[in-house]
């Protein structure tokens, strides 16, 4: 991309920008630099006809930018950020939204964020069934009864940490009391944000400010 092209690309996408200043932790100038990254992503694709950023070229980013190589919970992520469970890819600004989040997002963006990912069943709630699905995909595969025996003894240790209101069930008020109390569960239930040194790693790419660690 030339500096012609990418002048008219930022004199197109301004008000976007702006709009996206005022919903995200970015400065503008750091909204244009996320924006050309995902422009350069939909020009990669060589079809004329392209404006989104594919799943398949954002599995890639969580794989070797953000190291998520789980594609299941890639999709979950970006999922929840889209407010559906299937799509087939992601526009500007859930790409700027999902940046700021992971980036630089707040305790409190991250724990809403985090209960997202894990209400699989999208009622709002996250059930014994849900984590049970959850958990089995961070154990190590052994034989089968010891797998789904410690599954069970998992989630019943942290239904009881998480659920407040003893219904039996998860809401986001009960994960948001609980996480708040007890930060460190925040991704008991499975992986949903990259770790510090991706974070660390991409922000240097283009942010600002950068906190270390």
């Amino acid at each position: 991309m030339d500096a012609g092209e990418e002048m008219r690309f930022l004199n197109r996408i301004n008000r976007l920008v702006r709009r996206l200043a005022r919903k995200t932790h970015f400065t503008v100038r750091e909204l244009e630099i996320c924006l050309l990254i995902y422009h350069k992503l939909v020009k990669d694709q060589n079809d004329p006809q392209a404006r989104y950023v594919s799943t398949h070229q954002l599995n890639m980013v969580f794989d070797t930018v953000l190291g998520i190589s789980d594609q299941v919970v890639a999709g979950r992520i970006y999922g929840a950020l889209e407010g559906t469970t299937v799509t087939s890819h992601i526009t500007m600004g859930t790409w700027a939204r999902m940046l700021s989040l992971l980036l630089r997002g707040t305790l409190g963006e991250k724990i809403d964020h985090c209960f997202r990912v894990y209400d699989i069943s999208g009622h709002g709630k996250i059930r014994r069934e849900d984590m049970m699905v959850l958990l089995r995909g961070c154990f190590v595969k052994h034989a089968q009864e010891e797998v789904e025996e410690s599954i069970k003894d998992l989630v019943d240790i942290l239904i009881r940490r998480l659920d407040a209101d003893h219904d039996g069930e998860i809401s986001l008020e009960d994960f948001r009391v609980s996480i708040r109390k007890s930060p460190e569960l925040l991704e008991c239930l499975g992986q949903a944000l990259p770790d510090r040194v991706h974070v660390y790693a991409f922000s240097r790419t283009f942010l600002d400010r950068v906190k270390k660690f």
